[in-house]
């Protein structure tokens, strides 16, 4: 069984001969290229939904519908509002690790250049 590594793919040979030599196996190893590919991609925005959507129908000779408009816009709204809260714990989790919110002796936390000097 061959791992994928994201430092040190395979090259287009060894992925055919992979597959001559064992198809299951070449299957997994997209399987996981796939999985770790995943990772790196964000989920479609409210207006990149709807565009696509509409040059999906059109390409394929279709009238667009309000439907399907309506149906992407909710699809994106969705997809920004996870994102948004995905944001959100990280940004409190980093205020909960960040030392210059721990120390109670700090009044004002100067973060202008002008303030630098009073």
């Amino acid at each position: 069984m061959v791992k994928f590594d994201p430092n040190n793919e395979l090259n287009e040979k060894e992925l055919e001969l992979l597959g001559e030599s064992n198809f299951d196996d070449f299957l997994d190893y997209l399987d996981q290229k796939s999985k770790h590919l995943k990772t790196l991609t964000r989920p479609l925005s409210s207006y990149m939904s709807k565009r696509y959507s509409s040059i999906s129908t059109m390409s394929q000779g279709k009238e667009l519908s309000i439907e399907q408009i309506k149906k992407a816009g909710d699809i994106g709204k969705q997809n920004d509002k996870e994102e948004f809260d995905k944001i959100r714990e990280r940004f409190e989790e980093m205020e909960k690790n960040d030392p210059k919110y721990k120390d109670e002796g700090i009044k004002n936390i100067k973060t202008h250049r002008s303030q630098w000097f009073d």
